[in-house]
């Protein structure tokens, strides 16, 4: 209740402060409040009937649970898209993969390599690179590789990532607790993903949220974001 009663106070009290701001300090983003999707049937139906690059694919330590429940994102791509390429850099779970699925429509590659393999240099419609950022040492290289990867192939880019204002992740830490994966280096917010998206030689045309188990987060502190992109040419 204390925290409630805290909570309402500090509402109040920003409201107050958003009206005597500095304008350049201001970045509004309230027509995205409701532009909220749910994040699996959205990158499902973006996929269906392209040929797809999906990074990260092998989801780390719940390869072998999600492969039999049969809720592997990787898998259920190959079930609606012309063509579905896994890259990681895995090396012992890719194999592992190797040997559960017979699939080897898949390699390894680091994004930060900044050589694209001979392969991925044409051939895809899109690139899936979908709750990998947060977890990259220099996010802008990645972005410009990816930037570059897309122009070779003049594809679309969709990315996936937590979002900085999600509404459970500011509870905790009116609480003093932080909740955060013990492997990712940042979080992102709109304006912050919007800016290094541009500074990375790509066009942001699409941005929405997602959320998991409840709609009812207000303004931005829905749980994550879908940041579709096109390279920018020259």
């Amino acid at each position: 209740m204390r925290a409630l009663l805290r909570f309402l106070r500090g509402y109040r009290c920003c409201r107050r402060m958003l009206a005597t701001v500095d304008p350049v300090l201001r970045h509004d983003y309230s027509h995205l409040s409701n532009r909220i999707v749910e994040r699996e049937p959205y990158l499902l139906e973006l996929a269906r009937g392209r040929r797809v690059l999906h990074f990260g694919f092998l989801d780390s330590i719940f390869l072998e649970r999600k492969l039999a429940e049969g809720s592997l994102l990787h898998s259920r791509l190959g079930q609606v898209a012309h063509r579905v390429c896994g890259v990681d850099i895995e090396a012992a779970l890719l194999e592992r993969y190797r040997e559960l699925t017979g699939d080897q429509d898949n390699l390894l590659w680091d994004i930060a390599d900044t050589t694209v393999p001979e392969g991925l240099r044409e051939g895809f419609d899109l690139v899936l690179f979908p709750e990998v950022l947060e977890h990259v040492p220099n996010p802008g290289l990645v972005l410009s590789n990816l930037a570059t990867l897309c122009r070779l192939n003049r594809a679309r880019l969709c990315l996936t990532l937590p979002n900085a204002f999600d509404m459970y992740g500011f509870m905790a830490a009116m609480q003093g607790v932080e909740l955060v994966h013990p492997d990712h280096l940042y979080t992102f917010t709109p304006r912050t993903l919007t800016r290094l998206v541009q500074a990375s030689g790509l066009r942001l045309s699409e941005l929405c949220f997602y959320n998991f188990g409840s709609d009812l987060a207000p303004g931005l502190t829905k749980a994550g974001m879908i940041a579709l992109c096109e390279p920018v040419e020259g």
